[in-house]
């Protein structure tokens, strides 16, 4: 292996050792070190973090980036108009209350809707009987209407709770047969249809196909 050793000088002296820039600054002195890092022009300082101002602190001119944006003058701005409050939506007009209305060749029945339907059979066996009777056989349809209306609504504020209505049988009517029953079960189960629970033909021992059974609501309060 070859020798790593470096050959002498053949006039007898040693030849000087050559040191690396790094011995050079090692090998001199702390005092020498101090003047020339004194001497070396000095480091500028980092600049300063910049802070952006928020939303609320910025003015006009920062807002429009100074590129001409002028603001209107005081004289062009408006207030702005207050929204006026939304009206509520009409309600649909509620259907009249009326009474389901079941008729056959030689009888009727009718009810409310919140009426259970054992009620009629109730009326229908007599088991409910009448506490007031209103006659309107022979009278004509005007004056039935007027006498009708007039005594089932004082008939409630007494506190009745089934009524006997006699319409008759139409025996003495003419061609166009018996009107007085259709025009009391029509205004029974539409005009007056607040005031009655149901209503069938009575009984015979009541007038049969010749009169109705009306079950009343209870008694007008004062505020109706």
């Amino acid at each position: 292996m070859a020798s790593s050793k470096r050959p002498a000088d053949p006039s007898g002296k040693s030849r000087p050792v050559t040191l690396s820039l790094r011995d050079q600054v090692k090998a001199l002195s702390p005092e020498v070190v101090a003047a020339a890092e004194a001497r070396a022009p000095a480091k500028p300082a980092p600049p300063k973090p910049v802070v952006r101002p928020g939303a609320d602190s910025l003015s006009f001119a920062d807002l429009a980036g100074r590129g001409g944006v002028m603001p209107l003058p005081e004289a062009a701005r408006a207030p702005l108009a207050q929204t006026p409050a939304t009206a509520p939506l009409p309600r649909p007009p509620q259907e009249p209350d009326r009474l389901w209305v079941e008729r056959r060749e030689d009888a009727v029945r009718a009810k409310a809707r919140d009426a259970p339907a054992r009620w009629l059979d109730d009326l229908r066996a007599g088991r409910v009987p009448p506490r007031r009777e209103l006659d309107l056989h022979r009278k004509g349809v005007m004056e039935a209407r007027e006498v009708l209306d007039r005594e089932l609504v004082e008939a409630r504020r007494a506190a009745t709770s089934c009524m006997l209505i006699v319409c008759g049988k139409g025996l003495h009517s003419g061609l166009e047969g018996p009107v007085l029953p259709d025009v009391v079960i029509e205004r029974l189960s539409e005009e007056l249809a607040q005031h009655v629970l149901a209503f069938c033909t009575a009984p015979r021992r009541w007038g049969g196909s010749g009169a109705l059974l009306v079950m009343l609501r209870p008694p007008i309060r004062e505020t109706e």
